[in-house]
């Protein structure tokens, strides 16, 4: 039997000491090896919630990740022109050997990426064929329109309808101006880090989520296509997580494939109706109510997933 475990990291903010996706996909992995099935394990993680750690462990590669302080402006007046002198330095005299990657969750500006590409000049060309791995909810963000970035975040501020018309307008024209079709930033991923995607677009490259960089690195559709099957699961699960990031692209994938998907768990609160709706088999909790974490709790996640195993084994 061959089983895929693409799972989470069982990490909280509460409880930031734990372990790693990698690390909690092999505890789970040794389970189902113990019974002499064949197990691989992806890491996998959102932007800014360990994407980076799994990135490196993949494939020894590290993405550009700016790290910044609030800017403490107006976002819809603040600049993206750190974030093009970032990877100015970041290229520095050099070429890149392949497309760089840029990891940004979110950003405090709102300018479509205007600043970013007038501080890069010349050098943008360097930056063909870059990625963009954002959130979840940033990777399908609208930059202009009723679903735009003004649109959706200005009218929650309660922002003058006025100012909303006209902030709207200039980004319009900022995306005809880099890309030639006003309608660019209506186009899903436009809006993604306060509207760089919509340069990282203009630039050749493409934005997408951590979870789903790190699977497509991974050839993780091959792997599934010959699984029994699918491993996935957060710390804790529950409405927002069943839906979050990394469960929802693991039993994406595991539906494209046509392989059952389990969710492992330390703790869960999700019903079974709502697991099947998800697309999930079933969901099982190792031991409710408590977080096993560190080294102890890595030792003691196998020996309890091992009757999970048990079960779904064939």
């Amino acid at each position: 039997m061959r089983v895929l475990v693409a799972t989470g990291s069982w990490q909280s903010q509460d409880s930031p000491a734990g372990l790693d996706s990698a690390q909690v996909g092999a505890c789970l992995a040794r389970a189902w090896a113990r019974l002499g099935d064949e197990a691989a394990v992806l890491p996998v993680a959102p932007a800014g919630q360990g994407f980076a750690h799994c990135l490196n462990r993949l494939t020894g590669g590290r993405p550009l990740s700016p790290r910044w302080p609030d800017v403490g402006e107006d976002r819809w007046t603040a600049s993206s022109a750190p974030l093009g002198e970032f990877l100015r330095s970041a290229l520095g005299d050099r070429d890149p050997v392949r497309p760089p990657v840029l990891e940004l969750a979110s950003a405090p500006w709102r300018d479509g990426g205007h600043g970013m590409m007038d501080a890069l000049g010349p050098m943008a060309s360097r930056l063909s064929g870059m990625t963009l791995v954002t959130s979840v909810e940033e990777a399908d963000r609208q930059l202009t329109g009723l679903r735009g970035l003004v649109s959706t975040e200005a009218r929650s501020e309660g922002m003058d309808p006025a100012r909303m018309l006209r902030l709207d307008q200039v980004l319009c024209d900022w995306a005809a101006e880099l890309t030639g079709a006003p309608q660019a930033g209506t186009a899903p991923g436009s809006g993604a880090s306060g509207g760089v995607g919509m340069a990282v677009s203009a630039l050749g490259g493409e934005v997408t989520t951590g979870s789903r960089f790190l699977l497509e690195a991974a050839a993780a559709e091959q792997s599934a296509a010959t699984a029994d099957l699918i491993v996935t699961g957060v710390r804790h699960l529950d409405a927002m997580s069943l839906t979050g990031e990394v469960v929802s692209t693991v039993t994406g994938l595991a539906g494209r494939a046509g392989v059952p998907v389990i969710a492992v768990t330390a703790t869960n609160e999700v019903s079974e109706r709502e697991l099947r709706a998800a697309g999930l088999e079933a969901a099982l909790a190792l031991e409710p109510g408590t977080e096993p974490v560190g080294r102890t709790g890595a030792a003691a996640i196998t020996d309890l997933a091992v009757p999970v195993a048990r079960t779904w084994h064939w």
